[in-house]
């Protein structure tokens, strides 16, 4: 008789081949003899984003999907996109051909059932430790979206639980799954750009106002969507505003992003991305910069709500003097092309590497991996397919995953200092990435700790 773990084994080695097929033509086993996933989070970046991969993936059968919202207009990126529970359900049982996915809206209950192997963290960034440490706790995998926490201590407390526990743990920083950047960072670990002598980061900005929600600061009462006790579960750790306030600029979703009670500004949307790039091309994936420095930014003095700039501008400094410089990206920028993506100086010539685009200095045109990276160099992780089925394979196969916890960890401490400095509106700041611990400024040191309020903590 076959076992579970022998028929995940099996799937996995035929899983590239299937990946490229036609939906329908993809094998249909049993749910018994699959992983058993359940989306948290059901927005705009679960619905149509990383469900799609874990659908196509044929060792895993999305089994629930949990989030406050039934069914909200709106609920992501774009405002013409309906997202929540309900949706991410029929999305899921019309690719199945069944109506076997359950719902739920309290995520404990997701992380206390027994059937459930593996879990996606897909919510706000306020609610990533919680939810994942729970989940680790119960022995379940976890794919937990970036940036890895809303802040350093929460961090911490996951990379350390993810090593307890020995569980499974892919962040989302899908970059590492994406042969450009790959490419772009074994080229800059093995000297092939001469000696290294700086670089430079373009992080996309949009302050309020974003993907077409409103910049609103009007205190309301929570929307209709949110069923009886569902906002304040939304909110969960996250202090609430004076009366329990919904505020359309914040809290219409995906715009939560704009503020610190629940999300971590541009410079750790796009930042977590780019920032984990320089961690990999510097094989510094367990340590990371010793200070922040030339920090300004557009931050206004008294604005609470959207209470994170779209204007900055600092650099990252390394303990052998490297440095690299952060901005905030713009679509007409003449060396970037675009607005953003990783910029290396070597002095052997730049290499720019982006989304879907590399461009490699005059020396190294015609670069072939296979041929140009000697089995002696350092050989980075290459994902067989998608940076899901990266996760998946690392649970059916044991092989190490793009992204740990740890790792993306050390990326989002990167994001977590830049607003650090920007909070306290202070140039820089020293960092000491043994003890993972500002040095000579406890106020800064104060706020690697992430508060949690309403009676939430990592229990």
């Amino acid at each position: 008789m076959t076992t579970r773990r022998a028929f995940l084994q099996s799937a996995a080695l035929a899983a590239p081949a299937l990946l490229g097929n036609n939906v329908a033509t993809l094998p249909r086993p049993k749910p018994s003899n699959r992983i058993s996933l359940a989306m948290i989070g059901c927005g705009y970046q679960a619905v149509y984003g990383n469900l799609n991969a874990f659908l196509l993936d044929p060792r895993v059968q999305v089994t629930m999907a949990c989030d406050p919202i039934l069914r909200a207009p709106g609920y992501g990126y774009h405002v013409e996109k309906e997202a929540g529970r309900a949706v991410l359900k029929e999305k899921v049982d019309a690719f199945y051909g069944n109506h076997d996915c359950r719902m739920e809206r309290d995520w404990r209950k997701v992380v206390d059932d027994p059937t459930i192997d593996a879990v996606a963290v897909l919510t706000p960034d306020h609610w990533h430790a919680l939810v994942g440490i729970a989940a680790m706790r119960k022995g379940k995998h976890v794919y937990g979206q970036k940036p890895l926490a809303l802040g350093i201590s929460e961090g911490q407390a996951m990379a350390r639980v993810a090593r307890e526990t020995g569980v499974v743990f892919q962040v989302g920083s899908q970059q590492r799954s994406a042969s450009e950047f790959r490419v772009a960072c074994e080229i800059v670990r093995n000297g092939y750009l001469g000696e290294l002598k700086g670089c430079e980061i373009k992080v996309e900005t949009n302050r309020g106002g974003c993907w077409g929600h409103a910049f609103n600061r009007e205190r309301r009462t929570a929307p209709s969507y949110f069923e009886p006790g569902m906002w304040d579960l939304w909110q969960g750790p996250a202090r609430h505003w004076e009366n329990n306030a919904f505020i359309p600029g914040i809290h219409e979703p995906m715009v939560w992003r704009f503020n610190s009670r629940t999300g971590n500004g541009m410079l750790a949307d796009w930042g977590a991305h780019h920032f984990d790039i320089l961690q990999w091309a510097l094989g510094k994936d367990d340590s990371g910069p010793v200070a922040v420095e030339n920090m300004t930014t557009n931050l206004p003095e008294d604005d609470e709500v959207f209470d994170f700039a779209d204007v900055f501008d600092l650099d990252f400094v390394y303990a052998n003097g490297l440095r690299c410089h952060v901005s905030n990206g713009h679509m007409k920028d003449p060396v970037f092309g675009f607005h953003n993506g990783v910029l290396f100086h070597g002095t052997e010539g730049d290499l720019l590497v982006r989304r879907g685009f590399i461009k490699l200095p005059p020396k190294l045109k015609k670069w072939r991996e296979k041929t140009d990276l000697k089995d002696s160099d350092v050989h980075l992780h290459k994902s067989r397919g998608s940076h899901e089925s990266d996760f998946i394979d690392g649970i059916c196969l044991g092989t190490p995953v793009a992204a740990p916890c740890a790792v993306g960890h050390r990326s989002s401490t990167l994001c977590h200092l830049a607003n650090i400095c920007e909070r306290l509106r202070i140039k820089g700041l020293k960092w000491d990435p043994v003890a993972e611990r500002v040095v000579g400024n406890e106020a800064a040191q104060r706020l690697t700790v992430v508060p949690h309020h309403n009676g939430w903590t990592f229990g």
